[in-house]
């Protein structure tokens, strides 16, 4: 039997969408360590402290007034905890647990493709950063990611300058310091604030957990929700640090914490309508659902591959026709088209979801558990205004959150190298480009493939219709790999120590 999760333990946004319209994303400097043990400290529920706290995963009886989530960089984690602790959590962590972690995100740029105008060089231009001098190469100054989540712009603000006001003032100053901050509004279409940049109805498929309150039948029942959800479940200790996972160890600093990447994503919308209106052979609506996968609305290709499917409803947590579908063979509750869609005639190998979850696909490289010990926990949105044509050039917008699993390289780490960025990741595929890689990215400047990844192909009855002229639609202006301790975790983080191993 699954072990009962935590809630209290455990921060509310890895188990939960907020569905708060607000948000600002904000990145910290430590200039004091005892100051910034004491911001710690506060922040955590029950602390007693006036002002803001941590978000858990307790049930609501209310919808609070903010939410409100903490994590740390690992230059962050050795400053508070020190070095020497920080080793101590490594040694009895799996190098897959903590190993990616320790390298950060800038170690890692190479390997998971931040690289040419997405390469570290080239972070926290975008506007958002406040200090007068720029970050350091090595990201070492880089030290704490706080995510506030607000009803309104206004009281956004208002908490924003109440999580300032308790800050401790240190010898020199304030002991942390804002040195980025990203605010995120919904673009709205047709009265849904669901929508991202590239014009998709987003936030449709989120990892279903296993054992989790408002998972289970019964509770679902009392809620008046329909218990019809054929994805399969996820173990809770993809998401929850456990000492009882089976694939992995962990230090007890990091029981029911998680990891997660932060990543601040600049989408070149002209860019992207420009490659969808370049095929004459396919209009840019159905251009833009073979990429993605799903119709702009949300519709999944596999189900309905001709059009968007109104007959589906409306797009909501609790309708599953919009993930209720498999690519080989059907779920029991599939809507609309139920037969195979092994040759991707419907919805190609290259198109994003299908590369980012491949569900039943035991053919893709690495997928033999319907995706689940791959999947990623997504709490990302949109930043800047909605596109209009004929604008000025250099407007930035694109998507910014947090990519929350953990065990970073099974998940974040793993879908990005292995099924966004590689080529040849499903056999067989006798596309004519081996499905290239994912279409929404793009291929990397230094590509080492550019013939296959410059182009999308996808089946159209039987032979290819290949489009050139593939480029980069989504490039990296920011990256943390950030751990969000549990609210023991974090209450020992702002003493400075770490539990025994034994404990």
């Amino acid at each position: 039997m699954a072990t009962e999760i935590e809630m209290d333990d455990v921060q509310g946004l890895i188990l939960r969408g907020y569905n708060y319209p607000n948000i600002r994303y904000i990145i910290m400097n430590i200039r004091d360590v005892a100051g910034a043990q004491k911001f710690c400290a506060d922040l955590a529920p029950d602390s007693g402290a006036a002002g803001l706290f941590v978000t858990t995963a307790e049930p609501w009886d209310d919808k609070p007034p903010y939410c409100l989530n903490i994590g740390f960089t690992y230059a962050g984690l050795a400053k508070l905890i020190t070095t020497a602790n920080c080793n101590v959590v490594s040694l009895w962590s799996s190098a897959e647990v903590f190993g990616s972690y320790t390298t950060g995100s800038i170690g890692d740029a190479m390997q998971i493709g931040d690289t040419g105008a997405s390469a570290p060089a080239n972070w926290w231009k975008n506007g958002g950063w406040i200090a007068k001098e720029p970050p350091a190469a090595d990201g070492s100054d880089l030290h704490i990611q706080i995510t506030l989540f607000a009803l309104t712009p206004e009281t956004r603000e208002e908490y924003y300058q109440q999580l300032l006001a308790m800050i401790p003032s240190a010898a020199s100053g304030p002991a942390v310091v804002p040195v980025y901050f990203q605010d995120s509004d919904p673009i709205v279409v047709d009265d849904d604030d669901n929508y991202v940049h590239f014009g998709y109805r987003d936030s449709l498929s989120q990892p279903r957990i296993e054992n989790l309150l408002w998972n289970k039948k019964s509770v679902r029942k009392l809620m008046g929700v329909s218990t019809i959800d054929d994805r399969p479940p996820v173990t809770a200790d993809r998401f929850v640090i456990s000492q009882t996972a089976p694939d992995y160890n962990a230090h007890p600093l990091l029981t029911n914490g998680t990891f997660a990447a932060f990543r601040l994503l600049y989408q070149d919308v002209p860019e992207f309508e420009k490659f969808i209106n370049s095929d004459k052979h396919t209009s840019p609506e159905l251009m833009a659902a073979k990429m993605c996968g799903r119709w702009r609305d949300g519709t999944p290709l596999v189900v309905s591959p001709d059009s968007e499917d109104k007959s589906l409803g409306k797009p909501t947590p609790d309708n599953y026709n919009f993930t209720n579908f498999n690519f080989l063979s059907h779920t029991t509750n599939q809507p609309g088209n139920r037969t195979s869609d092994t040759d991707g005639l419907r919805c190609p190998y290259a198109s994003h979801i299908r590369r980012a979850n491949p569900r039943d696909d035991i053919n893709v490289a690495g997928n033999n558990d319907m995706a689940v010990t791959h999947r990623i926990m997504r709490r990302a949105s949109p930043y800047g205004p909605p596109y209009r044509p004929g604008e000025e050039p250099g407007i930035q917008r694109g998507l910014v959150g947090l990519f929350i699993g953990a065990v970073l390289d099974f998940q974040f780490r793993f879908v990005t190298t292995k099924w966004l960025e590689m080529g040849g990741f499903r056999s067989p595929d006798v596309s004519p480009n081996q499905s290239g890689v994912d279409p929404l990215f793009g291929p990397q400047v230094a590509d080492p493939d550019p013939t296959n990844d410059t182009i999308f192909a996808y089946n159209n009855n039987g032979t290819y219709n290949v489009t050139p002229g593939l480029t980069r639609f989504i490039r990296t202006d920011g990256s943390l790999y950030v751990f969000l301790p549990g609210i023991q975790g974090l209450v020992s983080i702002s003493k400075g120590t770490i539990p025994p191993p034994n404990s």
